[in-house]
């Protein structure tokens, strides 16, 4: 089902292109959305001009230089600009790094853009690891980010697979029960806040009361217990072959947010881009199936740390510290400035 012509397009969208590029209202569909998805650099600055002073009174070069968009501000760009550069029937577009030449019009469906990036990471590790040992693909969706239309509603999206989506919950569910059972906190080391030249020392370190080297010992089986656990979940989530997905609201303070869990990678293959919602909604699953393997995991978990934490005790000498390179972490100046 093919989209309205400006389904979605505000009037400040409109204008602003129409001063950049007034032609495109005359393309094809096709045409429109290969523009988007690759707006020459040209066009964007002026578009960026454009849009900025129809939105908020001001160019963008002023607001890099004066100011920084407000949430609520750049909440708003998000949902203008989306239509333009969004692909499908919900103006989808996916928030994340293509590679030259690349774009999401490549890929007809998920499972073909995410195997095609499992597929380049895999083949980075190997050159870089001259032991590594390629795994099985089995989707590779991890708290990806997109942007998209939800019932005429702008919306930002997570997709992840499910052993994903449950390694992010155990992991930090993991840091709650250590942080309960061992109280700690990061404070400022001696070389904290240093300068060096243009950079800063980022020294932040650990204070447990005296119980650091327990605390190192038990985070460092935390991390093999939770790796070892992710590979289990994709193996056994992979060959359940539900072929669904769990649609969650996570909104907050009024923002819609939606995370997408999929099962199993033959999920994946049944969504296609410009039908992203429709397909996923048709193989749509109660939630509560994932939310009962969260509670399992999470019980699993607290056994887990209590195991261990004993046991440490019983046969941990705090005095043994774990060798490790010491690295110095410098922070460039303007780093976290568009964060």
């Amino acid at each position: 089902m093919a989209k309205e012509p400006l389904h979605g397009w505000k009037p400040e969208l409109r204008r602003a292109l129409m001063k950049v590029r007034p032609e495109y209202f005359s393309w094809p569909q096709e045409q429109q959305e290969h523009y988007g998805v690759a707006i020459p650099a040209d066009d964007r600055k002026r578009l960026d001009i454009a849009l900025m002073q129809e939105l908020f009174g001001h160019t963008k070069e002023a607001a890099e230089q004066d100011e920084r968009l407000s949430f609520e501000e750049l909440n708003l760009w998000n949902e203008t600009v989306l239509p333009l550069t969004g692909i499908g029937e919900d103006h989808f577009f996916l928030n994340e790094h293509f590679r030259e030449g690349d774009s999401l019009l490549h890929y007809q469906t998920l499972r073909e853009y995410d195997e095609s990036e499992y597929r380049w990471q895999e083949e980075h590790r190997q050159k870089e690891q001259a032991d590594y040992v390629a795994k099985p693909y089995r989707g590779y969706l991890y708290l990806g980010w997109a942007r998209l239309f939800v019932d005429g509603r702008f919306t930002y999206a997570t997709l992840s697979m499910a052993a994903g989506y449950l390694n992010s919950v155990i992991e930090e569910h993991g840091a709650d029960l250590l942080k309960q059972r061992i109280p700690h906190q990061y404070v400022p080391g001696p070389h904290h806040g240093e300068r060096v030249g243009d950079n800063t020392r980022w020294d932040m370190r650990i204070s447990a009361d005296g119980q650091e080297g327990v605390l190192e010992e038990l985070r460092e089986r935390l991390w093999t217990h939770t790796q070892t656990r992710h590979e289990a979940l994709h193996e056994s989530w992979d060959a359940c072959g539900l072929n669904g997905v769990y649609l969650l609201d996570e909104s907050h303070d009024g923002e819609p947010n939606l995370h997408l869990v999929f099962t199993d990678k033959e999920a994946l293959s049944r969504v296609r881009f410009h039908t992203f919602m429709r397909d996923c909604r048709a193989m749509c699953r109660d939630a509560s199936e994932l939310h009962r393997a969260i509670d399992e995991e999470k019980a699993t978990l607290a056994d887990f740390i209590e195991d261990q934490h004993a046991e440490v005790l019983r046969n941990h000498d705090p005095k043994v510290r774990r060798l490790r390179k010491r690295n110095k972490v410098m922070i460039a100046k303007g780093a976290f400035d568009d964060l």
